[in-house]
């Protein structure tokens, strides 16, 4: 016999208040009439059981009217074993291994491995199991699909060799993405699988670092009876610093030697450790007196530190921090961003400097930045144009007529692959576009616009155009045309319009020529044309026109682990062959016109290799992968996560509500109280005739006074 609330036990205590009562005498139990007594002689009376309970059965049935309240409130019940039904065979399980790069610390993955192999010796001949790792993205190495097809005898063994195969990567941890994954793999599992099993449980095995993204939990609702359980990993040493450059400027070679590198130092909040210092690879600073760097970061805080710049090499360096308990993010990889000389060759008969002319926004929408320097030269149309100015140009404006010789020359330099901008100033120059494009003719007149007229249909799938694809910047509307020129192109079937105005006119057109091409705004941006010029969107069109003319390289020479490398155009179509050569010595091949390289998955330097040239970019560590401090739990609950802590005191809590929720369910099922209450009211009734009868007044006998 079990009881539900036994504290109510402790009412049977009262038990003793009856007994008191029927111990204390009040009067004595019959008066007699008796004659006078002073014939007799005085003695002092001797007593006998001073209190001595009378009516012992009524005493008795009181005290066992109290033990059955008693009892009834604590509400009795028998334990019986559960019944085996359909919904207890088993549960679904997914096993989820946090191969991310922090678990490159110490023994992280050797714990991981043994949290791995010790959930799956666990497991039931019923229970159902999928295993998923993840870092930045989560794949699954054993479905449940795998389990079942899978002889019994089997499963364990092949699971284990599979989970022998992983290692931790240099990816970041996308954890939030991974626990959507696991739930709807049960979810999924549930609705291919017939057997009727309700215990749903994901299995987390994770150093849970504070990086940790969270926010793909955001938008997901959290399955009610799906149970996430932690089995967590903790490295011994809790101290760890990381570094990242805040500086893009060109660190590598450097003209000015005095010119300092910054980097910012972050400490972990737990830290024990607060000296660090930094220092080259090699030991070859570029200026030569430089010694290493010592700083000084408090736990939980960073500090920006300045030093020399890094070797004047083109191979890029690494920069090193010592003093830190973990060394897996102790490496900055640092590449050169070379200075890149573009020039633009303009030919019109504009003046530089007068502002109601198109070369005067020109001048001012190329400016000098750290990484590109532009060279405006500008011929007019009777100026000698010479191979030598095409092929040292390698961005061409015309905005003028020009002569016979001049276009011969500017079509050969797009029949190499090269894209040149027309903007017509007049009607005149469609016969300039006809025989750039070899065209038999090419009808073109002034059109006639009433107040103004605006874009209306845009291609943003084009190339050139793609970066005003987001709604955010795709208003071209605040631009107003007052002039522009109306081609007709029913001669240029190749031709691809790029963009209308509103009454359906061509407003950009592209006109294919062998392996280049020539693009042709019908209007300008001088301000009697139009607004184009004094737009946002002015300075993105242009750099967007030398994206895709392949002139601007690939300026960015940082990325992170996990990020996509934008091939740049100029090595696409300058040669039939290009590869990648990887940290690890690997050499990849990339596809004819591939144009992004995916496969980032460690640190270091990366080269594109070509005929046309190679480019070298450093891959780091992503920032939120070294924040290491333990992530609170309340992060993870807060997302409607049904969690369950695997530490010993958590579950043996969860045991308890779980043992104390199968009782009230027995009890319920049961409900002997209902028992004992009829009981109860059986001895009340006893209990009031019993005493009633006990206290009735006796018949009075002969000599007695009323």
């Amino acid at each position: 016999m079990n009881f539900l609330y036994p504290f109510f036990l402790a009412g049977i205590v009262v038990i003793g208040l009856p007994i008191l009562l029927h111990m204390i005498r009040r009067h004595t139990r019959k008066r007699i009439t008796f004659s006078s007594l002073m014939f007799l002689r005085t003695t002092i009376p001797r007593f006998r059981n001073r209190s001595r309970p009378e009516n012992l059965f009524l005493l008795i049935l009181r005290c066992l009217i109290i033990c059955l309240l008693a009892i009834a409130f604590a509400r009795p019940f028998l334990e019986k074993p559960a019944k085996e039904t359909a919904a207890s065979i088993g549960k679904r399980v997914v096993l989820l291994i946090d191969t991310s790069a922090s678990m490159k610390r110490e023994d992280l993955w050797k714990q991981a491995s043994e949290q791995a192999l010790s959930v799956i010796n666990n497991l039931k001949p019923t229970d159902r199991l999928c295993v998923i790792n993840f870092d930045k993205n989560a794949q699954t190495i054993a479905g449940f699909e795998m389990w079942n097809e899978l002889e019994p005898e089997q499963r364990v063994s092949v699971i284990k060799e599979e989970i022998s195969k992983l290692s931790p990567t240099w990816s970041a941890t996308n954890m939030g993405n991974a626990l959507i994954t696991a739930a709807e793999a049960i979810e999924d599992d549930e609705i291919n699988d017939k057997m009727l099993i309700n215990e749903r449980q994901i299995i987390l095995i994770s150093d849970l670092q504070q990086g940790s993204n969270l926010d793909a939990l955001n938008t997901y609702e959290w399955p009610e009876k799906t149970e996430l359980i932690i089995k967590p990993v903790a490295a011994k040493k809790t101290t760890n610093a990381a570094m990242q450059i805040i500086a893009s400027s060109n660190y590598l070679t450097q003209s000015d030697p005095n010119k300092l590198l910054r980097v910012r130092i972050t400490n972990s909040a737990d830290a024990v450790t607060e000296q660090f210092q930094l220092s080259w690879a090699d030991n070859k600073p570029a200026n030569a007196s430089a010694k290493p760097v010592s700083v000084y970061v408090p736990p939980g805080q960073g500090i920006v530190a300045e030093l020399p710049p890094g070797p004047n090499e083109i191979t890029g360096c690494k920069l090193i921090l010592t003093g830190d308990g973990q060394d897996y993010d102790n490496t900055l990889y640092l590449a050169p961003n070379l200075e890149q000389q573009i020039n633009i060759l303009y030919l019109g008969n504009d003046n530089i400097e007068d502002s109601k002319q198109m070369l005067f926004y020109i001048k001012r929408a190329f400016q000098k930045t750290g990484t590109l320097n532009f060279n405006i030269t500008s011929l007019s149309t009777d100026a000698v144009l010479t191979e030598k100015n095409i092929k040292d140009s390698q961005f061409i404006i015309i905005t003028d007529t020009l002569k016979s010789g001049q276009i011969k020359l500017l079509r050969q330099n797009m029949e190499s692959g090269n894209t040149i901008l027309l903007a017509m100033k007049s009607q005149e120059a469609g016969a300039v576009i006809a025989e750039l494009a070899g065209l038999s003719r090419l009808d073109c007149k002034e059109a006639s616009v009433n107040d103004y007229t605006m874009l209306g249909a845009i291609e943003f799938e084009h190339p050139i155009l793609k970066p005003f694809s987001d709604p955010r910047f795709g208003d071209f509307s605040k631009i107003h045309f007052w002039k522009y020129r109306k081609i007709s192109l029913d001669n240029a079937p190749q031709a691809r319009v790029l963009a209308r105005f509103d009454n359906d006119d061509p407003a950009l057109i592209e006109l294919p020529i062998e392996q280049g091409s020539l693009l042709v705004l019908t209007s300008t941006w001088q301000p009697s044309d139009s607004q184009l010029a004094l737009s946002s969107k002015f300075v993105p069109l242009l750099y967007s026109i030398l994206e895709y003319n392949g002139v601007l390289g690939n300026q960015q020479s940082q990325y992170f682990v996990g990020d996509t490398i934008q091939i740049p155009q100029k090595i696409i179509s300058g040669t039939e062959k290009v590869q990648i050569r990887k940290p690890d010595g690997s050499v990849i091949n990339m596809e004819t016109r591939q144009e992004v390289f995916e496969q980032i998955d460690q640190p270091g330097f990366y080269t594109v290799e070509s005929s046309a040239g190679n480019q070298l970019f450093a891959v780091n560590l992503p920032v939120q992968e070294c924040r290491t401090s333990p992530l609170p739990i309340e992060d993870i609950e807060r997302f409607g996560v049904a969690f369950t802590d695997a530490q010993e005191n958590r579950t043996e809590q969860t045991g308890k509500v779980k043992a104390h929720q199968n009782f009230v369910e027995m009890e319920y099922q049961q409900k002997y109280w209902r028992w004992l209450f009829i009981a109860l009211f059986v001895l009340l009734l006893a209990e009031i005739w019993l005493g009633g009868w006990l206290t009735r007044p006796s018949v009075l006998t002969q000599g007695e006074e009323k």
